[in-house]
């Protein structure tokens, strides 16, 4: 009848369960009076306007618990599992289920050092229900091979095969994991492997024997277990409330006898285990100080267990006895508090772990680690009889118009693309760094493909041309590659930020810097590339090759790699921003930096610059804090020549940079040299004035937009492409040099501040997605442990990306990634036609304007991340509906992907609102249809975002208003009369132009 509310909070489960409650009771009908939750409020009338609804409440009848029936499966009838199906064509048996913290918060309590695993004794559970489910009523033996690793977002998908029985009634066990939302071919981790028996002899075991019957047990000494957990905790082991199940102790000689109880929190789920995990784990804490610490620091995990028989299930108080056989030797017997025996382990063999052991076990770690790989591309070389109509633009530094000449191409020379008076089928021009690392080059490359790029999407005669910019040298395409010319990888940036805004229009080509004549080469490798429609390629060895993303492989010695110094000092650049703060007390707590020197403009004035140096000075570390712009070489100068002598600069990690977005089309060189100062000036000072010290780190923060090419956000793409080839460059010459071209962090802070949840909410639907504090800092570990110039740690969504390749707009850089087999879909009759056109000649006249209005809005709707298109009003501007110019660009593309057209970048302004816009397609698609009123409701369209842009005085105000109200009533006088004259114009004869001229003449404005 009601709810009665107490004291609440979110870490024991309270708060999820009552709203869970509240939610329930909403579908079945219950009212609930908020009043007592809320003293002191009142209650208020509901607009009188109409409003959009939108249901949130979970449908709980419509998500039955643990039913699987639906999906053609069984119910595994176990916590941890999900579904269980036999095995078609023999007599094996299938088990699945998803783990996570958020669904099993309870597991967060068994971390050790510092990651959170699924208990050993979680395995013997699911072992043990699986032979429950194939009569198998004994564990003969189970063995763990790889810890499995729970990440604190997200979830790991489960399988537990078991196998058909051998000729002696064994059957084999095998567990295995991987994250979930891995794509179908990624490898699944094998957890454990075991054995399944029936009957199998064993020794008989009662409470009496075991000496459980009678409790306390006679003639044994209790054990002080106060401390006893902070002793574990010293040890690696962080047991949580949940994990903390020990109650007392007691030795007999080799005997340790002990009182186990599950938490309290814990207890009302015993009943669904056959015996809780968390209650057995704490059963083996009793044995903490003789077997599970080693003597010197670590600890011992448990390895394989022998013979493991269930008796009684559901317990949750137990009575133990360990006897211990060695150090790394145990069997176990347990009751019941009432001395009924539970189970008997006749042997458990205990191993230790360390916590490189972990690092490479952690699945989830490189399942957001990625780097680039070059695959070949089959090159047929240019066609001796080639159709297309070719141009070079600009200077030409790398002799790209020769190639082609030569290769028999008739081409077109011209200055700039301005210069173009007809319209070729591909335009290329050529960039150069002039080699070396120089800011002032990067720059001059950066502005000089800025002007290209801006010039090419000015002119709509070029919407069916490509550009393709070439260059030699910029990107390491192949390992150990040689980057001469990093400057120019600054222009491999800016275009694949322009390439994203723009699908089609640039290719980008990468010339082999070796050989004796790299331009041989180029005709080929430009016909390979533009018939497979490839956005990006490099040429090495005379092979066209394009880029893949790939899984970066966990190293063969995690101890490999890059290492830290903790007697020398680490620079960080951003050092008192949100990433900069997080890396020092990872740097000083995980990996024993002692002395950090933190880099940034506003030094000590930064927020909470003084706790962190506070809090970093108290676990030990010497901190330096300077007002230093990295990219002011003497200031730069001057800081390191203060490091101490007794503690040299030995890492650097640059992690600055500003942020100024917009899209390609509404940079400028300011703009650019502005994000650029930041990263490139920055990492070149860096570069240069470290150069004759003895660096065994130098880590450069980069971005994945710089390899994906992120929408409105050209500058900071080319300047992180430049850091991305820098680290390439210093690699081929022997020093030091990682670029982590890392996704988006879940923290906000610095550079991510701005960002709203619609950001966020594109950034998810192009697949990925934000990455946790816990999460960045292990991949920044697993980067710095392989040998690789550029590595990507991104979190990706998968299933986005598969959804991505099923609609065909997924990258070709992410099709590695993902199997999808492209099939059309069969169509309906009356929508048998493949272009837009030819569906909408099949609509009557009347339903083709609804059709096309229903697609801008569903597209629109999905560009704001709004549920339905019903939010999307068809005469609301599209600026009141929150588009900008990012926005507008996506919604663009999305069309042209949907429809088959190329509208044009400034679609939104010239027609600004969704019915405008699907008059504006209407007419773009069938020209030739006769419908008078669509070219005077267009320029009414456009009259009304003039209006809305203007910002009159007064009295202009008025005049605009009055001639409005004057042109509105001539307009109804001549409705309602059928044939009076407006003015000396007859409407109904009057062709579109002249009405325009009458609006003009009457508004003053065109």
């Amino acid at each position: 009848d009601g709810f009665v509310v107490g004291s609440l909070r979110r870490d024991d489960g309270g708060l999820d369960r009552f709203l869970t409650s509240l939610a329930e009771a909403h579908v079945q009908g219950v009212e609930v009076d908020w009043t007592g939750l809320f003293p002191g409020g009142r209650r208020v009338e509901l607009p009188t306007y109409a409003f959009q609804r939108q249901r949130y409440w979970p449908d709980v009848r419509a998500l039955p618990a643990g039913d699987a029936s639906g999906l053609g499966l069984g119910s595994a009838d176990h916590p941890l599992l999900g579904a269980a199906v036999p095995l078609a064509g023999g007599d094996g048996f299938l088990f699945t289920g998803r783990l996570s913290l958020q669904t099993h918060p309870w597991l967060a309590d068994h971390a050790v050092l510092g990651t959170v695993l699924l208990p050993a004794t979680a395995f013997v559970e699911l072992a043990v229900h699986a032979g429950d489910q194939v009569g198998c009523d004994v564990l003969e033996e189970l063995t763990l091979q790889v810890p499995l690793v729970l990440p604190a977002d997200g979830g790991v998908q489960v399988q537990l095969w078991v196998a058909e029985p051998d000729e002696s009634g064994r059957r084999a066990l095998q567990v295995y994991s991987r994250a979930e939302g891995a794509d179908f071919d990624e490898p699944w981790a094998r957890n454990a492997d075991g054995v399944l028996v029936s009957g199998a002899a064993g020794a008989s075991v009662d409470a009496s024997s075991a000496g459980l019957a009678s409790w306390p047990p006679a003639d044994a000494d209790e054990i002080d277990v106060d401390d006893l957990y902070t002793r574990l905790t010293d040890a690696g082991f962080e047991y949580g409330p949940a994990f903390q199940g020990l109650r007392s102790a007691w030795r007999r000689g080799d005997e340790i006898f002990a009182e186990v109880r599950l938490a309290e929190e814990q207890r009302p789920d015993a009943p669904a285990f056959g015996i809780h995990p968390a209650l057995l784990d704490a059963a083996l804490h009793a044995m903490g100080r003789q077997t599970l610490i080693v003597e010197g620091g670590g600890g011992r995990l448990p390895f394989s267990w022998n013979g493991v028989r269930l008796r009684l299930s559901g317990s949750s108080a137990l009575r133990v006895r360990l006897t211990l056989s060695g150090p790394e030797v145990v069997s176990l017997v347990v009751a019941d508090e009432h001395g009924d025996v539970v189970a008997s382990v006749d042997s458990l063999i205990l191993r230790e772990l360390a916590a490189d052991q972990l690092g490479g076990s952690q699945a989830g770690r490189h399942d957001a680690l990625f780097q680039i790989g070059w695959v070949p591309l089959p090159a047929d070389g240019l066609a001796a009889r080639d159709d297309r109509r070719w141009a070079v633009v600009g200077e030409d530094p790398l002799h790209v118009a020769a190639a082609l000449s030569a290769a028999g191409s008739p081409i077109e020379r011209h200055a700039g693309v301005s210069a173009l008076e007809s319209v070729p089928d591909v335009v290329v021009a050529s960039l150069s760094g002039s080699g070396g690392v120089a800011e002032t080059a990067a720059r001059t490359v950066a502005h000089h493909a800025l002007a290209l790029a801006q010039a090419w999407l000015a002119d709509e005669r070029f919407a069916g041309s490509r550009m393709v910019l070439v260059t030699r040298g910029a990107i390491a395409a192949e390992a150990g590659d040689d980057v001469p010319d990093p400057a120019a990888a600054t222009a491999w940036g800016l275009i694949r930020s322009a390439q994203t805004e723009n699908p089609g229009r640039f290719v980008l080509l990468d010339m082999d810097p070796g050989g004796d004549d790299p331009g041989r080469a180029l005709p080929a490798a430009l016909a390979a590339v533009l018939a497979a429609g490839e956005p990006q390629a490099a040429v090495r060895h005379g092979d066209v090759r394009v880029p893949r993303m790939v899984r970066a492989a966990a190293p063969d010695d995690p101890g490999e790699g890059l290492h830290w110094d903790p007697e020398g000092t680490v620079l960080i650049t951003g050092g008192t921003g949100a990433l900069g703060a997080m890396l020092s007390r990872h740097l000083v707590m995980e990996h024993g930096m002692g002395h950090l020197l933190l880099l940034s403009r506003t030094g000590w004035n930064a927020e909470g610059v003084t706790e962190l140096a506070a809090e970093l000075t108290g676990l030990g570390a010497t901190v330096t804090v300077a007002a230093c712009d990295a990219a002011d070489r003497a200031a730069l100068a001057t800081v390191l020549a203060a490091v101490p002598a007794e503690h040299p600069l030995t890492a650097v990690v640059h992690a600055a940079g500003v942020l100024d977005d917009g899209i390609v089309s509404s940079l400028t060189p300011e703009r650019l040299d502005g994000v650029l100062r930041a990263k490139v000036d920055a990492a070149v000072n860096l570069h240069e004035l470290t150069g004759g010290l003895d660096l065994s780190a130098f880590v450069l923060f980069s971005s994945v937009t710089a390899t994906l090419g992120s929408a409105g956000q050209g500058n900071y793409t080319a300047a992180n492409t430049f850091l991305d080839a820098l680290a390439a460059h210093r690699r081929s010459r022997g020093l030091p040099g990682v670029s982590l071209a890392w996704g988006l962090w879940a923290r906000r802070g610095g550079m991510t501040s701005h960002m709203s949840q619609a950001d966020v909410a594109r950034m998810a639907r192009s697949g990925v997605m934000p990455i946790s504090s816990a999460e960045g800092l292990a991949l920044f570990d697993a980067a710095c442990a392989l040998d690789e110039p550029l590595l990507i740690p991104v979190k990706l969504d998968l299933a986005a990306l598969r959804g991505q390749a099923a609609a065909g707009t997924l990258p070709p850089l992410l099709g590695g990634l993902v199997r999808r087999v492209a099939r059309r879909t069969a169509e309906a009759p009356a929508a048998a036609g493949t272009s837009l056109a030819e569906r909408l000649a099949a609509l009557p006249e009347a339903e083709r304007h609804p059709m096309l209005l229903d697609l801008v809005r569903m597209q629109a709707a999905a560009v704001l991340g709004h549920a339905s298109p019903a939010t999307i009003m068809p005469e609301q501007t599209f600026k009141e509906l929150g588009f900008d110019s990012l926005t507008a660009v996506e919604l663009r593309n999305r069309l042209n992907a949907v429809a088959g057209l190329r509208l044009p970048a400034t679609l939104v302004f010239d027609y600004p609102s969704p019915a405008a816009l699907a008059r504006f397609i209407r007419q773009t698609v069938l020209p030739g249809e006769a419908e008078p009123d669509l070219p005077l409701l267009g320029e009414l369209d456009r009259l009304r975002a003039t209006l809305a842009g203007i910002t009159p005085d007064q009295a202009d105000q008025h005049k605009i208003t009055s001639r409005l109200e004057a042109l509105l009533a001539e307009w109804s006088a001549l409705r309602n009369a059928g044939t009076e004259p407006m003015g000396e114009l007859e409407i109904d004869v009057a062709t579109d132009d002249e009405i325009f001229d009458l609006i003009d003449n009457e508004l003053g404005i065109s």
